[in-house]
């Protein structure tokens, strides 16, 4: 039976694989160039630094200047956006020009050590600053927004702020639901758990399953106030000893820490030598544990106030998405009761987990293309 110490030292040592899904989510050497610069040509590739209260925020504009501006949120909390140029980019940069931002000590953006920092609160106060300054710059009356996972719920916050801004949005893989999130791999997890118990195994892995379910059964009767460690384990630990992957429906197509820093075309398109990389890393676990151990956004729940969204809205999300919950999707599309049928949008993409942008780009990139052009148009 695996004590919950052996649990947590395992963690420790797996904190790389966990820095690797977090970068994930996030879904040639430039000249830094200062924000005032009005230069235009056809085809921009831009790195700036955003002033925001007590830091500053890393923005790539990259594409075509003529054309609308797509504000990019990474996932996490943690993320970076660097590998979404990579994973996205090629299907939208000749028709949009993308902002990758990344979020407050997150990627190339200032480290940020101060917890009272890492806040939602002052996260969508950073949006709206970096949407303003890039508004003025490239000279867009409004934006569009696209988020993936956690990115998925930071862009309906800063919807609930303010949507004057803001032309269309689409929700990759988000949630707005914290409880439903949590209980949904709880009780996944607990059921496959059960099912295995009734099969014929051994007594060690026995143990192990039953040790699974107590620990399980711990996690759902909490408040989720010190979540971190226990939401990695359900969701790095827990689905290998029960035959899933909760991010990838097809685990060949995960990319690792090494598959990046081997991979020099990749390096040099995102701009980071292999130390920067690994800083990267660092951040993203210190993002993600603030986050985590707050119980206010571990139970944040906005599914009531979706009603109030007025902006345009495409919701999308992998079928085999086990991270946020198969069915969250729907639950956001059908909470989007201020939207007529003909201003949201649902799609489910089959054979998919929580990666859409690495286990299938070009269908994905083909319905975020097609939404954002027609939103553009009737704007």
């Amino acid at each position: 039976m695996i004590g919950l110490e052996k649990r947590e030292t395992k963690f420790n040592t797996d904190k790389m694989k966990v820095f690797t899904i977090i970068c994930i989510l996030c879904v040639a050497g430039l000249t830094m160039l200062p924000f005032s610069c009005d230069e235009k040509i056809k085809k921009l590739d831009h790195e700036v630094m955003v002033k925001v209260p007590e830091s500053e925020l890393y923005v790539r504009v990259r594409g075509n200047p003529e054309k609308p501006l797509i504000v990019n949120l990474h996932g996490g909390p943690g993320g970076y956006s660097g590998i979404d140029i990579k994973l996205i980019g090629p299907g939208l940069e000749d028709k949009f020009l993308v902002a990758y931002l990344d979020q407050r000590g997150c990627g190339k953006s200032l480290e940020c050590t101060d917890k009272n920092l890492l806040t939602v609160e002052q996260y969508v106060e950073d949006l709206d600053i970096v949407i303003d300054s890039l508004r003025k710059k490239y000279d867009k009356e409004k934006v569009h927004i696209m988020g993936t996972s956690w990115g998925g719920m930071y862009g309906f916050l800063y919807l609930l702020t303010d949507q004057t801004k803001v032309h269309s949005y689409a929700c990759i893989d988000g949630k707005v639901n914290s409880n439903y999130q949590n209980h949904s791999l709880i009780d996944f997890e607990t059921n496959r758990a059960n099912e295995i118990l009734q099969t014929s195994i051994s007594e060690e892995q026995r143990a192990e399953l039953v040790h699974i379910v107590s620990e399980l059964e711990r996690i759902k009767n909490s408040n989720f106030a010190q979540f971190h460690t226990d939401v990695n384990w359900m969701k790095h630990e827990v689905p290998a000893k029960l035959g899933f992957n909760a991010y990838f429906a097809d685990t060949s197509k995960i990319i690792s820490f090494q598959d990046v820093v081997q991979d020099t075309a990749l390096m040099r398109l995102m701009n980071y030598s292999e130390e920067e990389y690994a800083e990267v890393g660092e951040k993203a676990e210190m993002v993600n544990t603030a986050f985590r151990n707050t119980p206010s956004y571990n139970n944040i729940n906005i599914e009531p106030e979706l009603k109030q969204i007025k902006t345009p809205t495409i919701v999308v999300q992998g079928e085999q998405d086990y991270v946020v919950g198969k069915g969250h999707a729907e639950l956001i599309y059908n909470a989007l009761t201020g939207l007529s049928t003909d201003q949201k949008e649902l799609h489910i993409i089959p054979g998919v987990g929580h990666c859409p942008a690495i286990e299938s780009p070009q269908l994905l990139s083909d319905i975020l293309v097609d939404f954002f052009e027609r939103k553009s148009l009737k704007n």
